[in-house]
């Protein structure tokens, strides 16, 4: 075994590398690991490293010497950015007050989303068609504004004050799935589609009692039995009331199928599982890993993607694995870190150019959250050195960040 300390700038597709930082530091399953692709590459290069290890009988090329000028070459592209929007921008100082007021706008829009959201499912047993219309009018809104907007688009933390689970799941599902279908580059018509997927996908759950839906502890076998016939029953109603097209009916029957034959209520695996069901069922099992139902506290949101990164490897494609880690971020909203000056941090924004670069709310004791400046880790010195579990805070940092049972995103234009 032949191991090299190598720059970060000497790193090629191949390379097989040694990471010197803790598994919590970064979204990989190991710590050594060949670089297999631009993405594993491009999120080495954003771990603040100057120097690691390469194993060069395990790499695929030698490494070569670091030569004049390639520095720069190595360096990821920035991506041309055409909306003014400092959710986007590469080039323009973090400006304070305009993200705050992003972040209060993406309040207000969720807030929205969810009042039209739970009034078009309370029309539905008296007037479907309007209820069902308005559901797609609520996802046909979001895509416009996403068509609207040019280059990269993270997302923002939401404090929803909303007690309704089912709701904001629903709403963090369709969110997620439309954003991932933009970066795949799918038609207009397949994004609302994936949003509208996303918002009746546990359409089924209505027919399940509240006392087990919305259960806090343990299911008993009975009530697991119960709520898993949920996919059937929102096939019915779908069916029933002659819903949306069929593509979008299968997903609310299979989107508990897993591509090893794992999952329910069919136990189909691979190709027998439809493409829309696949990202639908990934980004439902993302918020279920973040919002585990047996739980008083949800985990936090980094610790869900180290957990859906370890355990989703034969269950979803990877390819889609690593975009919604891409889009999420290693630090996701909602995560609690340690920065390099050892102060707390709440991440509040994430974009997935700069994953490792989230914007952050610092912890200042004796002063409330209002009052202090939010930071763009791209145009600070510190870095992010750990995660921090939300128990680990005492009572005025809780009280300072004021984190909610449940983590809501909505995108930061």
């Amino acid at each position: 075994m032949a191991l090299i300390q190598a720059s970060i700038e000497q790193l090629r597709i191949g390379h097989y590398v040694h990471l010197p930082v803790g598994w919590q530091q970064h979204p990989f399953l190991f710590n050594a690991f060949k670089i297999k692709d631009q993405q594993q590459l491009d999120i080495i290069r954003h771990l603040d490293l100057a120097l690691l290890t390469v194993d060069t009988d395990k790499s695929d090329l030698p490494l070569a010497p670091l030569l004049q000028g390639e520095e720069q070459a190595a360096s990821p592209p920035s991506s041309h950015i055409s909306s003014p929007s400092p959710a986007t921008s590469e080039t323009a100082p973090f400006d304070d007050k305009a993200w705050r007021r992003s972040l209060r706008s993406a309040d207000k829009a969720f807030g929205q989303s969810m009042s039209d959201l739970r009034e078009a499912l309370g029309s539905l047993n008296l007037k479907p068609d309007e209820g069902l219309a308005n559901v797609a009018q609520l996802v046909r809104d979001v895509a416009a504004r996403l068509r609207e907007h040019h280059g990269p688009l993270g997302l923002h933390l939401i404090r929803s004050a909303h007690s309704d689970i089912l709701l904001q799941h629903s709403l963090n599902i369709a969110f997620i799935a439309m954003l991932m279908a933009r970066e795949l580059e799918m038609t207009p018509l397949d994004i609302e589609e994936a949003g509208l997927a996303g918002l009746v996908h546990d359409i089924g759950e209505l027919k399940v009692p509240s006392q087990i839906s919305q259960k806090r502890g343990e299911l008993t076998r009975a009530e697991q039995n119960y709520l898993n016939m949920h996919p059937q029953y929102g096939l019915e109603m779908l069916n029933h009331w002659q819903a949306f097209e069929p593509r979008i009916r299968q997903v609310a029957h299979l989107h508990h199928e897993r591509l090893d034959g794992s999952g329910f209520p069919l136990g189909i695996k691979g190709g027998e599982i439809p493409p829309l069901a696949r990202l639908i069922g990934l980004v439902d099992y993302f918020d279920e890993l973040l919002h585990p139902r047996g739980a008083s506290q949800p985990i936090a949101p980094n610790q869900a993607i180290s957990q859906l990164y370890k355990l989703s490897q034969k269950k979803f494609e990877q390819p889609l694995v690593k975009l919604l880690i891409k889009l999420l971020g290693v630090y996701p909203p909602g995560s609690m870190v340690q920065l390099s000056d050892g102060n707390l941090a709440l991440v509040i924004s994430t974009e997935p150019t700069q994953p490792l670069k989230p914007k952050i709310l610092p912890y200042v004791k004796g002063q409330r959250s209002e009052g202090v400046t939010l930071i763009d880790l791209r145009e600070d010195e510190r870095s992010i050195t750990a995660s921090v579990k939300p128990e680990e805070l005492d009572d005025a940092q809780r009280h300072f960040f004021n984190l909610g049972r449940r983590f809501c995103y909505y995108f930061a234009f």
